[in-house]
């Protein structure tokens, strides 16, 4: 038995994907290594990635499975229905899915609810039996402390050489996940409906091992931590920190800028071999950080932090977005003129618009308020404005967020040559 799994691109030929994709991501996605593990060994996996290579769909394969988010959905729907003309079941799990499960039963064969560790082994013999139910919901949140490492094997015809590291993107299989769930509640991220409103850990131990085994098998030394917020339990963190620190390293991951409160921790993160780190402070209001529950981040406070985490020679990368109910249109200018004066501290800033996805309070929010605007999911990338906004028109707020980026992405660059100059 084979199973093709599929991370769709949001476009099928290899030109458009050049343009949208124009280098590498991050990291790759662990969804279907995580996967892999709880597969009976009998059946054969092969992952396949539309944004790096293209699909045949004239391959002989029994299942299919995809993961899709918001924006890549209506091309994973493409796919499932070329695949089911030729006969071929179809599966979806994933966020979008599992937020909208009726909307994707209509374009596959069967929708995994919830976390995949949880349905999937069922699917699978299910579909051994010709017994595929339409809908397999996860009734409870995984136990971390029985997470076995991801195969991450699978997606070595996409290792690229350390040698042709391509910064800020690195295609490194180094990736190890920590932890599920957030309590922030933030009303625009999905995290919290997925995966639960607590964080739930590896044991630590666990967790070196597999960055032992990583090491071991790829000799690189960088590691990315796929957390949302690594920093959610801080004896749990000092714990971890203590074990990254004799394991000769570096790593990155996303944190909350509440860490560098903490003196103690930021030495502590610098000494284990912290590389830099990406930070969500979203807005330079604070009434537009109340109006999406993310209160925790204090605008007076981000000088003060930044100059503690530059400090410990930890890189930052930041995200911010425009479009809250708060913004007008000056915030294009005050954002630029803002980050101007504090690339010292910044390597990389990126800028999204603010988007309603789908199973997010900020989603039920605007529906309830009639403000969507835009229902193809394909313009769900943070780049297009698919709701009305309150203090500017949508087409206002469209053309500042493109000058903006395109400015962000230019003083970027520049930090970049500075950065490599030394």
């Amino acid at each position: 038995m084979k199973i093709r799994c599929i991370h769709p691109s949001r476009v099928a030929d290899a030109e458009s994907r050049k343009a949208i994709y124009p280098r590498n991501l991050w990291y790759p996605s662990l969804a279907f290594p995580i996967l892999a593990v709880h597969t009976p060994v009998d059946v054969e996996m092969e992952i396949i990635d539309e944004t790096i290579e293209d699909l045949n769909f004239d391959d002989p394969v029994d299942l299919v499975a995809i993961t899709a988010m918001t924006p890549t959905v209506g091309r994973a729907y493409e796919i499932a229905h070329r695949y089911r003309e030729r006969g071929v079941k179809t599966v979806m799990g994933g966020f979008h899915a599992s937020a909208l499960p009726d909307e994707a039963g209509r374009h596959v064969d069967c929708v995994a609810v919830g976390e995949g560790e949880l349905v999937w082994p069922q699917i699978i013999e299910d579909f051994k039996n010709g017994q595929l139910k339409p809908r397999y919901t996860a009734g409870s949140l995984f136990d971390m402390t029985r997470y076995k490492p991801p195969r991450v094997e699978l997606l070595s015809k996409y290792w690229k050489p350390a040698d042709q590291y391509e910064p800020p993107y690195y295609p490194s299989l180094n990736v190890i996940e920590v932890s599920r769930g957030c309590p922030f509640k933030c009303s625009f991220c999905a995290v919290s409906n997925f995966y639960g409103e607590k964080h739930r850990y590896r044991p630590v131990e666990d967790v070196l091992d597999g960055i032992r085994r990583r090491k071991l098998e790829s000799r690189d030394r960088v590691i990315s931590f796929s957390d949302d917020n690594l920093y959610g339990n801080k004896p749990y963190f000092k714990k971890l920190l203590s074990g990254l620190k004799k394991l000769n390293i570096t790593w990155t991951s996303m944190i909350s800028i509440n860490v560098a409160h903490s003196p103690e921790i930021l030495q502590m993160m610098a000494d284990s071999g912290c590389q830099a780190i990406g930070l969500g402070i979203e807005s330079l209001d604070q009434e537009c950080l109340k109006s999406v529950n993310k209160s925790n981040n204090k605008v007076e406070d981000y000088d003060r932090l930044f100059k503690l985490i530059d400090a410990h020679h930890i890189k930052i990368y930041l995200a911010m977005m425009v479009g809250f109910d708060h913004d007008d249109e000056t915030v294009f200018e005050k954002i630029h003129d803002w980050l101007k004066n504090r690339m010292e501290y910044i390597v990389y800033c990126n800028c999204h618009i603010l988007t309603p996805f789908p199973g997010t309070i900020l989603h039920r929010q605007v529906s309830k308020e009639n403000r969507i605007t835009d229902f193809d999911w394909d313009h769900y990338d943070c780049r297009h404005v698919v709701y009305e906004p309150r203090q500017m028109s949508a087409d206002t707020l469209l053309k500042g967020f493109v000058w903006l980026r395109s400015n962000l992405e230019a003083m970027s660059i520049e930090r970049w040559k500075e950065l490599h100059l030394k």
